[in-house]
Order: structure tokens, then sequence, then C-alpha cells
């Protein structure tokens, strides 16, 4: 097996060190030795003795010798073009760009099957969690009903901090920049679009079927104050950005959003960068994946993994569904917070000084905000 990997940021360069120093186990295990032939990036690393370095991807996927592409630039422009290219040279693929699967991932998995190439994906999702291999095998005798999880390993840590440090959330996103845990384009963590990328692929698979990412209205922590956490507490939950993916009447129901956990639940525990993924079968009932979601070594070992895989014959399926449609799940239970006394009915109540505070039963947005028109108000959905 000879291997090219393509982008040598903090995973690519875990790919590289992991290939180097697993050499000969790896080879053991697939009964065949692995050279890692090529690292291509625009900037030089120092490279172990042996790996060719390149600036152009096109020497990686034109090599005749190579026999599994990586990618890991990210991305869903040129990103696009190395995995296709690589799929029509013939070569098989390995690529952690949850974006570009949410968005492309239909024309990607139908080059793939007619290249009759592996295309593997594990880390695009909760890192090192080995979930997607669970969803492709270990849950095939099962329909999945719903899939559910913190997905985002940046927004986790920042209302982690919040409140184990009392902070604002301007301190405490401060503090994760400074760490290097916010992506170049912060929206994407804070907005809650890198969740719904994975949400998208957990989704996808989960309910074999094909889905407009385009359709998916992400929100995300911005407008997590602390004196909304701190009443939360009280009442017994913790506000997390919670990524849900659910069957609806006439689709799928996909929703990104800051969400009050209760405190008897795992998830709600779920602290610091960590990730944590539920899968409701109608065989296993629940199942839980709980890990670090990033991290040089923990998203490269998942790339291995799937370098690893590239030797077995059976194909992952992707022969979904189309058309589907992608709808916003907007029956839930409500937080509000407001100022005023509402006029409406509420499981729990609590007041704080000028706050009045609502815990609602399950009701349609809609038929919620209606009650609501004319009052200034803060609303999260609440879950368990």
């Amino acid at each position: 097996m000879k291997i090219g990997v393509i982008g040598l940021g903090t995973v690519g360069f875990g790919v590289v060190d992991i290939l180097s120093k697993e050499k000969d186990r790896l080879a053991k295990a697939i009964q065949e030795e692995v050279v890692l032939k090529y690292a291509c990036g625009l900037e030089e690393i120092e490279l172990p003795e042996g790996i060719l370095y390149t600036k152009d991807y096109k020497e990686v996927v034109n090599d005749p010798e190579v026999d599994v592409v990586v990618e890991l630039i990210g991305g869903t422009t040129i990103a696009k073009s190395i995995i296709l290219e690589s799929i029509y040279n013939k070569k098989h693929v390995v690529t952690a760009n949850k974006a570009l699967l949410a968005h492309d991932g239909k024309e990607i998995f139908k080059a793939a099957k007619e290249n009759n190439v592996h295309i593997f994906y594990e880390a695009s999702v909760g890192g090192g969690i080995p979930v997607l291999v669970s969803q492709k095998e270990s849950f095939i005798a099962n329909n999945t009903l719903e899939i559910a999880g913190i997905l985002n390993g940046t927004t986790n840590f920042i209302l982690s901090l919040m409140e184990k440090d009392n902070l604002s959330f301007e301190e405490a996103l401060q503090i994760a920049s400074d760490l290097g845990y916010v992506e170049a384009n912060p929206a994407l963590d804070l907005d809650g679009v890198d969740a719904a990328h994975k949400i998208a692929i957990l989704a996808m698979n989960g309910f074999e079927t094909y889905a407009p990412f385009d359709d998916i209205q992400p929100s995300g922590i911005r407008n997590v104050t602390k004196l909304d956490m701190d009443i939360a507490f009280k009442l017994g939950y913790r506000i997390k950005l919670i990524a849900q993916a659910k069957l609806v009447p006439g689709g799928i129901g996909i929703d990104v959003g800051a969400t009050l956990v209760s405190l008897e639940s795992l998830v709600a525990n779920v602290m610091g960068s960590y990730n944590v993924v539920e899968i409701n079968g109608d065989y296993v009932n629940d199942i839980v994946y709980y890990g670090r979601g990033a991290g040089r070594h923990v998203t490269a070992s998942a790339v291995v993994s799937d370098i690893m895989k590239t030797v077995q014959e059976r194909r992952w399926n992707h022969d979904y569904k189309e058309g589907t449609k992608v709808f916003p799940i907007t029956l839930s239970k409500y937080y509000i917070r407001s100022s005023s006394v509402l006029p409406i009915e509420f499981l729990e109540y609590y007041s704080e000084k000028d706050n009045h505070v609502y815990i609602v039963d399950e009701i349609e947005l809609s038929k919620l905000k209606q009650k609501l028109e004319g009052f200034e108000y803060v609303l999260f959905k609440v879950r368990g």
C-alpha cells in the first residue's frame, strides 16, 4: 500500500507521525507493506526519511504507484477537485472533510461507486470516535430513529469555561481562540455550521437518504449569556449546543441550536472539548459514543484507521434515497425568559429580580411565538 497525504496542517502532520511510528505494526495488521510516499502541502515541514515532499497535489493523484489519497486540506473548492481526480484515477480516498461531504457527498459517493474505489471519512465526525463505522456496519440490523449530541468541541469548551470560571461569552471565546480551538472562520463554530455539517453526515448515513444541506437552519451560542446559564442550572439544566436529527412527516428533521439539557442526562455532563453522540435504533435502543472531538492525534487516529480499511473488499454502500426534504424541528419544550409576566401555561416558573422564567410543555414554535407577540424575551429549546 502506497499513500499520499495532501494537507500538512495539524491533522495531516499527525497522520504522517502515526504512519511513520506505527509502520511495522500496521503492516502486520493488514499483511501488506505500508509506505507513505508523498506529503503534500503549501509549506514544507520536517518529514521522516523516505517521504517525498511536494507542493503540487497533481503529482500525488496522478502517480500510478499511489493506492490511497488522503485529503486533509478542508473546504469545498480545491479539496473537491483533489478527491474527484483521485477517484477518477482509481485511487481510494480518505478524508476528514465534513463541509464537502455535507454539501457534495452525493456526487462524491456516486463517483466512488462508478470507479469501484473506497471512500472513508470517519474523521469528519467526532474526531477519533468510531461513530460512522458503527452506523455503516454495526447498526445494519437497525432502523435509526433519532441522532443527537454535542458535535462541536469548541462551543462546548466555551460553554464549560463560562460555567466553571464564571466568564462572559466574550471572555471564554477569547481564551478558546488563544488556545487555537476556534476555526479560522469563527462563524463555523459559533453559529452552529460545523455541527450542522456533522449532523448532516450522521443523518445521511442513519436514514440512508441524501438531503440538501442548504435547507438546514443552524443557530449557535452567540445569544447564550451567563445569566441564562445560571438560571438554567438552578432549574436543573445545562445549556449545550445540541445537534439533532430524526424522521418527521414528509422528510427529516434537523436542528442545531443552544438547548437546555437535564443535569441528570449524560449529555449535560459532557464538558470541555469532548463530543458525545447518541443514536437511537429500533432494536438496540440508545447507544452513546463519547470522546475527544478534535486534536492532532485524535483525528489522525481515525484517518489512519480508514487508510487501513482500504485493503478490504467490501465498500461502504451509499445507494441512498434522493429528494428528501429537510425541516426544522420546532415541536419542543421551551425555556423563555422575559422582564414581563407572560400570559402562557407552563410546567415550571422561576423569578429572579426582574426576570420571569418559564419552562413550557411541548408546543410548536409558531404557536408559542403567537402567544408571545408584543413581548421581549429570550428563548431556548429544552431537552429532557
